[in-house]
């Protein structure tokens, strides 16, 4: 797989050159002058990319089809971009597949054909804040928030399922958070009855994760799948929330890690770039802030010996594919996350 060329920005404004006052003042110039200027380094589709592509320069960035960052890539999946490489460069970490639950029958946007074209995967388009017909360039709106920083919002339509439900997405992501975005998940009034709508991070073979952090253990792939050596998915194995680790605000959060200090130097396909993770170490994580959990919260994985549709083995042994947070549906339900350089022990986490 290749990566796609980062995307085309404006030329930037290099305030730094100029003195202090006189970088204040063409500052208050451009945000009265220009409603759109923001003072963060925003990409957004339609704006100065032309990509449906959002996020922070320097931060976590997240696509729809056709953008992404290895090409070709599953339709119906949110594409997650990360600065893992030298320089600061994007690549591909993961996906985020939507999997509404209705009478107990599971959706798959990754897997399920479209209604449009009978392609695989469900389509995904950004819908214009002021309403009107859904399309991929799409800006999304951004607000100041308390204390100078600024909130990117972009609302996504999710083709209806054949299951019968049919979802939206809201997707916020705040300068001061660079490294997440936050998933609030609605239901269209056409929908059938939702029992759960799963946001799974769907691939954690390209970074070969292993170790899952919990409230005060981490628990190894290599460990709790020992003897598991076929070709297909490993069983899901689930973990309430007692064991899940909370944070000094009251949020809930679990993560998962790779377990090798160079995971770069590692080729999973000799002479190819198939599978190859490139960059730094991270920690993806997902959490549930305070007040928007109940009891039934719980966290899941499951795991693959090969890489999916191969039958080779992921170098050092099994990893974890799918994780994600679940519980029941409620309109408006929230999911944060985040891919991060920041260690476990950093957000909190205690071996």
């Amino acid at each position: 797989m290749r990566r796609i060329p980062a995307p085309s920005y404006p030329r930037r404004i290099h305030l730094r050159l100029i003195p202090v006052y006189r970088s204040l003042a063409i500052l208050a110039f451009l945000l009265m002058a220009f409603p759109g200027f923001s003072a963060s380094e925003w990409v957004r589709a339609g704006v100065n990319t032309n990509q449906p592509i959002w996020g922070l320069r320097e931060g976590l960035l997240w696509a729809i089809p056709p953008a992404g960052f290895r090409p070709p890539e599953p339709r119906g999946l949110i594409r997650l971009g990360a600065p893992i490489l030298p320089g600061g460069g994007h690549d591909l970490v993961n996906f985020i597949a939507i999997e509404p639950i209705v009478r107990s029958h599971r959706g798959y946007s990754e897997l399920e054909r479209s209604q449009a074209d009978r392609r695989s995967g469900k389509r995904i388009h950004a819908r214009p804040s002021e309403g009107g017909a859904a399309t991929n360039l799409v800006p999304g709106s951004v607000r100041q928030l308390p204390g100078g920083h600024e909130e990117l919002e972009v609302v996504l339509d999710v083709e209806k399922f054949e299951n019968g439900a049919h979802v939206r997405l809201v997707i916020r992501q705040r300068s001061d958070r660079p490294d997440e975005i936050e998933l609030g998940v609605f239901k269209q009034p056409d929908s059938a009855a939702l029992d759960e709508c799963i946001l799974t991070a769907t691939m954690g073979n390209m970074a070969r994760t292993r170790r899952l952090w919990l409230k005060d253990e981490v628990v190894n792939s290599l460990e709790l799948y020992r003897d598991y050596k076929g070709t297909a998915f490993a069983p899901t194995k689930e973990f309430p929330l007692a064991r899940l680790h909370r944070t000094v605000s009251g949020s809930v959060l679990v993560a998962v890690t790779n377990d090798e200090e160079a995971p770069a130097t590692v080729f999973p396909f000799p002479r190819s770039r198939l599978w190859h993770y490139g960059g730094r170490p991270v920690t993806q994580y997902w959490a549930k802030p305070a007040g928007t959990f109940r009891d039934d919260l719980r966290a899941a994985v499951n795991a693959r010996y090969t890489y999916w549709l191969s039958d080779k083995p992921i170098p050092g042994g099994i990893a974890f594919e799918n994780f994600e947070l679940r519980e029941r549906f409620y309109d408006g339900q929230i999911f944060v996350f985040g891919i991060t350089d920041r260690t476990p022990e950093a957000l909190g986490f205690v071996k």
